[in-house]
């Protein structure tokens, strides 16, 4: 791409090569000679970013420029065909009603670019004849027709050198690309779009308050599920009973197995080759070579994405899968996770932790007078030979000070006390030393790669083995260009277990510390909530077993993080948002009560708040828009819909380039703004993911792949009465009519009543899609959400029956 500088020089060049050179061009001769010129030698761009003639409907453009996605259309005239300003405009800027209204064959041009542009959802147009040019924004959606917008005109090319950074700063690639025009003509303020629903509710979100019920409840809930499974008497036991092997597949994922198999794989972009990584766990069980690996001198990496079970696979290792091995060693545990947060060394905090725990958890305070002297007993021995060594006889006080000294210095560098220290262990003791550094994962990469450093330092040089945890995207990023770069680790990949499994282990354990088999300290309020939780967790369990929507939607909002697939189970049984007397009574009086998909949901949806927020949900509003165009309330469903069956070409590990969304898109009629948006949402609301995991801006994304998160979303979430009274608050209305229409609704049959309004509101919104969408179809989802509100409506009917 030529620069600023040489680009006004040939510019110049050009302008008098026109000067020169008149001429009665056809349009293919104007584009060669002039307009080709103009873009390719005088604005920055290169042949590589345009398709010319590029078909959509049986209608072809002349220049679509691309950057990286479709965003700007040119439509050529030949050099004849003059477009007249009118007399005694010097400006750049016009409004484009006075510049057509008396020239046909500009306002024609204009007209058919602008056609163009929103039939491909392609923000920017342009007419050009060779020496004239006149750009305009195309697609727009603040209620202003683009013809009645306002265009650059630049007459001729010496009005374009004599305005050269005008020109730069509207149609370069550099100033295209960051959309330069659109902030020219209509400001840098994006049009308004009507507020919504949540700016009327006073002190919104809100905090949903507990009863104290609900409140001792969640307390006894994460005692049992949670907090006395790390207890040393309990941990053996829950090991034992509730430990799930990695690598398997729930029945109730919506994402293929075939997609996650490639998770690592695709953390490397085609010509990489990829480090050596192999799974932790086989079918014949745990990879033997994984206790082998740490006494080859370097660190063992734990590969896992966040919540897969890294932490538990570690504790499992100690107590169980390793315990022969363990049993006489001196286990190190350190959690990043939970510590050393506010600590700028990591190595001293680490060295310290060690230190510590030698001697709390195993008796050796090597900070202790004997332990000393025995740490440095040859030291010692050379120093009694040294130089010193005359005062033993003549001043024995003054060689003790001298000794003191002597070890002070050795104590005084901490990290290198503790390698002794540990040394004398290995050698005097005859102890396996193992050092786990876990939840790196959780830190910053710079604080990952820092444990990295620190790990294969001490396993190199110290007498001792190293675990270190850390997330595919940041072993596959220092491979490339990091700390790891420099090393040839070998890692080991967990897989994430089925969570079904996990979660039917775990409740099942928890059920038997309420029932007082497993014996736990407690007092009497303590036991009481037991014998209610007992209740809870017979009913949810039994639900697990007999509702399959209940474990659909656990598996795919967590998404293989098994962490949060326990959280989820947690926020239920705690929730304000969920009658857990109601369920205690009833299955006290009936011995059975089936917990529906809607009363888990609304503790997934809610959390902690009154009204649903999205910045602190677990799910994502996918009716939100970025602008006022009512077809944008479909575009995420219809993004996700299409990802998840897209096949053929651009697709590798199911992650397909970006370009091709942006085509795909935009062929339904969406512009780059939208999209954007589109995707940055959906990247932040865990419906999409990106090679690597790495979450940046959408527009420097390489490729785009529907997490299990984005397939629920729209398969799923979408047509059902829960989700859709909740996001309501979140989505702009964007017809006033239908707006004053859907306001605040407490009771159930107002919330009924008020999400059908919503949904006749959308299908009006429609149409303009019917054609453009193959993969997603919205008549299709109405239908079923009409269903479900219609059973709702049923349900409260039948409950006010009965309480009246």
């Amino acid at each position: 791409m030529h620069d600023y500088e040489e680009c006004r020089t040939n510019l110049d060049v050009l302008a008098r090569y026109h000067r020169d050179n008149p001429t009665d061009r056809n349009e293919a001769t104007t584009r060669l000679q002039l307009i080709d010129r103009l873009f390719f030698e005088c604005l920055g761009w290169s042949p590589e970013d345009v398709t010319c003639e590029e078909a959509h409907g049986g209608v072809y453009a002349d220049y679509t420029f691309t950057a990286p996605r479709k965003i700007l259309i040119v439509e050529a005239k030949r050099e004849g065909r003059t477009f007249e300003v009118p007399a005694g405009m010097t400006a750049v800027e016009h409004p484009l009603p006075g510049l057509l209204r008396d020239n046909v064959e500009l306002r024609e041009a204009v007209r058919q670019a602008a056609e163009y542009c929103q039939d491909r959802g392609v923000l920017f147009g342009a007419v050009a004849n060779g020496h004239q040019l006149v750009a305009f924004i195309a697609a727009r959606h603040d209620g202003t027709p683009p013809l009645e917008g306002r265009a650059l005109v630049f007459p001729s090319f010496e009005f374009m050198l004599e305005h050269f950074p005008e020109l730069w700063n509207a149609l370069s690639k550099p100033a295209i690309e960051g959309k330069r025009l659109q902030a020219t003509l209509l400001g840098r303020t994006a049009p308004a779009i009507p507020p919504k629903l949540s700016a009327s509710i006073p002190r919104y979100p809100g905090v949903k308050v507990r009863n104290v019920f609900q409140s001792e409840l969640k307390v006894v809930s994460e005692l049992v599920l949670e907090d006395i499974t790390r207890t040393q008497e309990i941990e053996p036991r829950f090991l034992a009973e509730c430990y799930c092997a990695s690598g398997a597949l729930s029945e109730y994922s919506l994402i293929s197995r075939d997609l996650l198999r490639a998770r690592y794989a695709a953390l490397f972009p085609p010509d990489t080759p990829a480090p050596v990584a192999v799974p932790v766990r086989t079918r014949e069980g745990m990879d033997p070579s994984i206790v082998a690996d740490s006494l080859s001198r370097r660190p063992v990496l734990l590969l896992g994405d966040r919540g897969v079970g890294k932490s538990i696979f570690l504790r499992h290792l100690i107590r169980v899968d390793a315990d022969d091995l363990l049993a006489n060693a001196v286990t190190l545990y350190i959690d990043l996770g939970t510590e050393a947060m506010l600590t700028a060394d990591l190595k001293a905090y680490i060295v310290d932790s060690a230190i510590e725990q030698l001697r709390i958890k195993h008796g050796c305070d090597i900070e202790e007078r004997n332990t000393v002297r025995g740490i440095y007993n040859l030291e010692l021995m050379r120093f009694a030979t040294g130089i010193y060594a005359d005062l033993q006889s003549s001043n024995p006080t003054l060689f003790a000070e001298k000794e003191i000294e002597f070890l002070e210095q050795k104590l005084g560098d901490r990290a290198e006390h503790l390698r002794h220290a540990m040394h004398h262990m290995s050698r005097g003791r005859r102890k396996q030393i193992v050092l786990f550094i876990d939840n790196a994962d959780q830190r910053e990469h710079e604080t990952q790669q820092q444990a990295f450093l620190i790990a294969q330092e001490m396993a190199a040089h110290w007498p001792v083995m190293v675990f270190l945890t850390l997330r595919p995207e940041t072993f596959h990023r220092s491979q490339r260009e990091g700390v790891l770069s420099g090393y040839h680790p070998k890692a080991f990949t967990v897989a994430p277990p089925r969570t079904d499994l996990v979660i039917g282990k775990r409740l099942g354990f928890g059920l038997k510390i309420a029932r007082g088999e497993i014996p736990i300290p407690m007092h009497e309020n303590v036991g009481l909530r037991l014998k209610q939780l007992e209740a809870v967790l017979l009913a949810l369990m039994e639900s697990l077993r007999d509702n399959p929507a209940l474990n659909e939607s656990i598996e795919n909002i967590s998404a293989g993080n098994v962490r949060l697939a326990l959280d989820l189970i947690q926020d239920f049984l705690g929730s304000g948002h969920v009658d857990t007397a109601k369920i205690v009574e009833t299955f006290r009086r009936s011995g059975r009560y089936t917990v529906p998909l809607h009363e888990f949901l609304r503790a997934v949806i809610y959390g902690e708040s009154v009204h649903y927020d999205p910045t602190r949900s677990r799910v994502a509003n996918v009716f939100d828009v970025s602008s006022r165009d009512g077809r944008e309330h479909f575009l995420t469903c219809i993004m996700l819909t299409a990802l998840t069956g897209w096949s053929g070409a651009g697709v590798r590990d199911g992650f397909v380039e970006s370009a091709r969304v942006y085509d795909r898109l935009q062929a339904c009629g969406y512009d780059v703004d939208q999209i954007d948006a589109c995707l940055v949402r959906s990247l932040r609301g865990r419906l999409l993911e990106v090679p690597g995991r790495v979450i940046v801006g959408a527009e420097s994304s390489t490729a785009f792949r529907p997490t299990a998160v984005g397939a629920y979303h729209a398969t799923r979430l979408c047509r059902l009465f829960s989700y859709v009274d909740a996001v309501i608050v979140d989505t702009p209305i964007l017809v006033e009519a239908d707006r004053e229409r859907i306001g605040l609704a407490e009771s159930i049959m107002d919330r009924l009543a008020r999400a059908e309004q919503f949904v006749t509101y959308l299908d009006s919104q429609w149409p303009p899609m019917a054609s453009a969408s193959t993969e997603f179809r919205w008549p299709d989802v109405t239908t079923d959400l009409r269903a479900n509100i219609a059973l709702a409506r049923q349900n409260a009917e039948r409950r006010g029956s009965r309480s009246r």
